[in-house]
């Protein structure tokens, strides 16, 4: 086979995939995400959220108080933050959002979680 005809066949086998999984592609590198975090306790949070690109920074939340962040997913869907909490009865490291995980939970686009007596909820 040419060289030529080589790259006639990569180059149909290139655009049969992208018509056969371009949409899903696309689909998943537009969807734009929202996380957010309340604090469900009597006393006040310190949150630190990061991913493996970003450092959302540190951020105290009083009673009743919330922080969000909006991002878009990666291509492969591996996109991950993860946030450590502290209060004054302990803390914890939890993963907020992990994209295979929580493009199903998540309704609309919207992942959101109650801090509570030391323990991360879902709601």
């Amino acid at each position: 086979m040419s060289l030529k005809n080589n790259k006639n066949v990569l180059f149909l086998a290139m655009l049969f995939l992208f018509m056969l999984f371009g949409e899903a592609i696309a689909q998943t590198a537009l969807t734009k995400v929202h996380v957010g975090i309340t604090n469900k306790m009597d006393f006040n949070v310190t949150i630190h959220c990061k991913s493996k690109d970003d450092d959302l920074g540190i951020h105290v939340l009083s009673s009743g108080q919330s922080y969000g962040w909006g991002f878009r997913v990666n291509l492969w869907e591996t996109t991950l933050f993860f946030c450590g909490f502290t209060t004054k009865k302990g803390g914890g490291v939890y993963n907020i959002y992990q994209a295979r995980r929580d493009k199903t939970r998540c309704h609309g686009g919207t992942c959101l979680w109650d801090v509570k007596d030391a323990v991360c909820m879902a709601t």
